[in-house]
């Protein structure tokens, strides 16, 4: 399989990005701070709803959601809501979660979301259960249009049988009907995948197993994670985007996190799903730059930068 792959002018990619930046200052620096919450309301929404709803931590790490972009206005306190204990946690499946009331609360809080980052699907347990219960309970409810954006993880999956990764994979291709799925993973766990799923008698290079194991998959993005950039698979062929030189997200901690920062904030400025991928790598490279959280300022200065070594 021969793999046409296209290299994006970077420079034209991150001008449009301080533009953007320069132009939505306040509410890309008010995003940038909310950036280790799980409920990050969005500042760039014209309108926001108030809501008394309060979902603690707990329970987007029971449900396996790491981050949510919402339209929301609510209190951060702490919630009042009975909690199970750890022994209740153990056996807590989605069937329990429906029975509850929470469900309802959850699918009017979710009409008014507009992105989902899922946790790695190795870190949750009963991960399959919870998300096939989501889709088929809440998002089939609350959406009624493909607005949504979701990002999937499947992490290390060493150890994992193929049953059960062809079952989570199935579960996250039924999002694609009510909204775009983005998978992302480095390129040792795509590797990984790889051998588990996709055992063949020819030995083909990491960019056609890519592009092989995308076409098996009923998602529309493919993020790989390799050295300092990002490989982009899709419906309309490769997209190979490089970071900075010295900028390798693998080997910066929480760098990965900052990364999908970036690419949450893309998103949510309707940007293209390229520009939110370089957007994803400058804010990456902005906190490895900083050691701190990013703002639109340092953002700016960054990019400006980046620019300037192209050139």
């Amino acid at each position: 399989m021969d793999v046409l792959t296209q290299t994006p002018d970077t420079a034209l990619l991150l001008a449009k990005l301080a533009d953007t930046i320069r132009e939505y200052n306040d509410p890309v620096n008010q995003y940038l701070q909310q950036s280790g919450e799980y409920e990050i309301f969005n500042p760039l929404q014209a309108t926001a709803e108030t809501t008394e709803e309060d979902f603690p931590s707990t329970f987007w790490e029971r449900l396996g959601i790491r981050h949510i972009i919402s339209g929301n206005h609510h209190s951060k306190t702490a919630s009042q809501k009975q909690e199970p204990t750890a022994a209740e946690t153990d056996n807590y499946k989605w069937d329990h979660m429906r029975k509850d009331a929470s469900i309802d609360a959850l699918t009017k809080y979710l009409s008014n979301c507009s992105i989902i980052q899922f946790a790695d699907y190795v870190s949750v347990k009963d991960a399959a259960g919870f998300w096939d219960g989501l889709f088929a309970d809440v998002i089939k409810k609350a959406i009624d249009k493909q607005t949504m954006e979701f990002i999937f993880q499947l992490g290390d999956i060493t150890g994992r049988r193929v049953f059960e990764v062809d079952e989570v994979l199935d579960v996250i291709g039924q999002y694609s009907k009510y909204g775009k799925v983005s998978l992302v993973m480095d390129e040792q766990e795509g590797l990984k995948l790889w051998d588990l799923l996709c055992g063949i008698n020819y030995e083909p290079s990491p960019k056609e197993k890519f592009q092989l194991m995308f076409g098996t998959m009923t998602i529309d993005f493919l993020l790989i994670f390799y050295n300092n950039g990002v490989l982009l698979c899709t419906k309309e062929g490769q997209f190979d985007f490089a970071g900075r030189s010295w900028n390798n997200i693998h080997t910066y901690p929480h760098s990965r996190e900052f990364f999908l920062t970036g690419y949450r904030l893309g998103l949510s400025l309707r940007l293209t799903i390229p520009h939110a991928i370089v957007l994803g790598l400058a804010v990456s490279g902005t906190y490895r730059a900083t050691a701190s959280i990013p703002t639109s300022g340092t953002l700016l200065t960054y990019i400006n930068e980046w620019v300037s070594n192209i050139h």
